[in-house]
């Protein structure tokens, strides 16, 4: 039956621990290329090599799934749009707003996806 009325606890730690990896991985590409989309992308590989474990382990529901899928996804992506993305004199501001938006649309998207796929199965008893 599993932990039928056990909630558990997060580990916010190993979250942190995940978004820092994804965060250095994502800096070093940002600075290696500049590329905004290779940016995406490696933020993204980090989301989905989550999504893969969280779905092995077949114990986040689709809410908790979503809310680590957020955290992780923003601790990967920030500093490499921090450091790369706004100090870039080329983008005006009206550039920066519509990648800024383009991208939480794209990433809350791709978050809902993920934790989809993460849900563990429902249970018959």
């Amino acid at each position: 039956m599993g932990n039928l009325f056990l909630r558990e606890k997060e580990n916010w730690l190993a979250w942190s621990i995940w978004g820092i990896i994804g965060a250095f991985v994502t800096l070093y590409v940002a600075m290696s290329t500049n590329a905004s989309h290779f940016m995406v992308i490696s933020a993204m590989g980090m989301l989905a090599l989550l999504t893969v474990w969280m779905q092995q382990t077949k114990r986040f529901d689709f809410g908790r799934a979503f809310k680590v899928c957020c955290y992780v996804l923003l601790l990967s992506i920030l500093p490499a749009f921090m450091f790369v993305v706004v100090p870039s004199d080329d983008l005006n501001r009206f550039d920066l707003i519509f990648q800024s938006v383009t991208f939480t649309a794209l990433s809350l998207l791709a978050c809902l996806i993920c934790s989809w796929i993460a849900r563990r199965p429902k249970q018959y008893y």
